[in-house]
């Protein structure tokens, strides 16, 4: 058997390797299903970006993960697998991108899951901007769902982004340069923020400043990795690597005008994980409205030396942080 093979299918008998494609609110959405034993808990990854597809990586970052749940990643609208399933349509699906239009879309995820899987209710893991629509989702949809697991969890893009940028500038305070490109990000955010190529390029220099001063620990990206990933093929890997801001205008107008604060009740217990030196989603702003969360279980657990992608910075503390959670 190939290389390519025994990554794809590497689990037989009592496991799950299955890669679709199912009709998702009149759109091709691909799914990808794996897991080492059917019978543990089926949980569904709602991946960050906007775009930030991790079907591509998943044998690199959630290796671990695949041994203890039956993970489901799924490639949201205009992301990837699905967007090159739709192309004809992406730029009339980049003017959706409501919380009600990615919570119609799990709900529908969730239905063709019990299509091909017996399960009564399923994990919902939301990471960064998932962390959005996987959180309303259960505020919600409470009946469909055992626990929430809340990866850097956002509470407020602009809130984050001022906070982050204080945090750089009083450890860059020896190095005027930075300051002043720092000062820059802070400028644009406080006279109107929007999404375009000049806000791309400002955001891209503030996360080489996170890295250089916050994110030290931080795990390189895994570029040869996703180049040679068997999941996705060429004009697939070129999507992740020139992911165009235009295809998700609906989805920043979301991002931009949530709040995670507005509403802090949920049903079912929840679970919240970021790293120490995550400067995209800081823990600390989190930290400020963790005690009004209302839940019948809430924890927060900040995993050392690890940034936004902590359960690739610490994948051993990552998952047994996470499985502690849901065994207890």
């Amino acid at each position: 058997m190939s290389r390519k093979n025994e990554i794809l299918n590497c689990y037989r008998e009592n496991g799950i390797c299955l890669y679709e494609y199912p009709m998702i609110n009149g759109l091709k959405q691909y799914i990808q299903i794996r897991g080492a034993d059917r019978t543990a808990p089926l949980m569904l990854f709602i991946h960050g970006g906007p775009g930030g597809s991790m079907a591509g990586l998943c044998h690199v970052m959630q290796t671990e993960w695949e041994k203890h749940f039956t993970v489901v990643n799924w490639d949201q609208r205009n992301t990837c697998k699905t967007l090159l399933a739709n192309k004809d349509k992406a730029a009339e699906i980049a003017e959706t991108g409501s919380i009600s239009d990615y919570v119609s879309d799990i709900d529908a995820v969730i239905k063709y899951l019990h299509t091909v899987y017996e399960f009564e209710k399923i994990i919902i893991t939301g990471f960064s901007w998932g962390s959005i629509i996987g959180a309303e989702y259960v505020k919600l949809r409470s009946e469909n769902v055992s626990c929430y697991i809340g990866i850097g969890q956002l509470v407020n893009y602009i809130d984050g982004l001022k906070y982050s940028c204080n945090w750089i500038k009083e450890l860059a305070k020896d190095v005027p340069s930075d300051i002043s490109k720092t000062d820059a990000l802070m400028k644009r955010i406080e006279s109107g923020f929007e999404f375009n190529s000049d806000t791309m390029k400002a955001l891209r220099a503030f996360s080489v400043l996170g890295s250089k001063y916050i994110a030290k620990d931080s795990k390189a990206f895994p570029i040869k990795a996703l180049l040679c990933s068997p999941f996705l093929s060429f004009r697939e890997k070129l999507s992740m690597l020139n992911s165009d801001f235009r295809n998700f205008k609906g989805t920043y107008k979301t991002l931009m005008t949530y709040d995670f604060r507005h509403d802090l009740k949920f049903d079912v217990p929840v679970l919240f994980v970021s790293g120490d030196e995550d400067f995209i989603c800081p823990n600390q702003l989190f930290m400020q409205c963790f005690e009004n969360i209302e839940a019948p279980v809430k924890k927060n657990a900040v995993i050392q030396k690890a940034s936004h992608t902590c359960f690739y910075d610490q994948p051993d503390n990552f998952v047994r942080a996470i499985t502690d959670f849901i065994r207890n």
